[in-house]
């Protein structure tokens, strides 16, 4: 017998509306712990950082490129590994959350050092690597999630079995793709930061 992955409901709209669900509440919570911070925490924030825009000003684009990229794949390889544990589901669905907590926060900063006008630039500097990254992480987390819950099929199963090779081969590859999305992602983000550079960083 082959264990293979089966088309269960997180293939479904209503699955992949759930995983995207973690992240917003994720977003939400972020938002939230940014906003209980007392005043004197946030202006910290403002001192060591001048926001999340204001670094961007400072940075070459092979920096942004690599920052971009490494916060996006850490998240990415997290859910991968998780995928080869019987129990890795809980790990897949944390990273979700966290990292909706990360863009979350970062939103918030901006809005709070730039006023209405930050809402703008999340919408140019944040949103699009978030919404590419987020989707991602989403489709890697149900990949993950299936094969793990492939491995507890497994584990309880007494029948004998033929292995994971093909299921396995397509699982890395999916992966594959993903972190490739998330390179073209970060490579647009730096395009974006170029471009907005002198148009409205200067401006803060």
């Amino acid at each position: 017998m082959h264990m293979q992955i089966k088309r269960t409901g997180l293939y479904s709209p209503k699955g992949y509306g759930i995983l995207a669900g973690l992240v917003l509440v994720g977003t939400l919570l972020g938002t939230l712990v940014y906003m209980s911070m007392d005043s004197s925490v946030i202006q910290r924030f403002g001192d060591l950082q001048s926001g999340f825009v204001s670094i961007r000003q400072e940075l070459k684009l092979s920096q942004v490129l690599l920052r971009t990229l490494s916060s996006s794949t850490v998240f990415l390889v997290l859910v991968f590994v998780s995928g080869f544990c019987a129990v890795g589901q809980p790990v897949a669905v944390s990273c979700l959350i966290v990292r909706g907590i990360g863009i979350g926060t970062v939103l918030s900063q901006i809005y709070s050092s730039c006023g209405m006008r930050g809402m703008l630039w999340s919408l140019a500097l944040v949103l699009p690597n978030a919404l590419v990254s987020g989707t991602a992480l989403v489709l890697g987390s149900r990949e993950a999630i299936s094969l793990s819950n492939v491995y507890a099929a497994f584990s309880l199963s007494d029948r004998q079995v033929n292995g994971l090779k093909e299921t396995l081969r397509v699982y890395c590859a999916k992966f594959l793709v993903l972190e490739a999305v998330l390179a073209v992602s970060a490579g647009a983000d730096c395009i974006v930061t170029y471009v907005m550079k002198g148009f409205v960083l200067n401006n803060i």
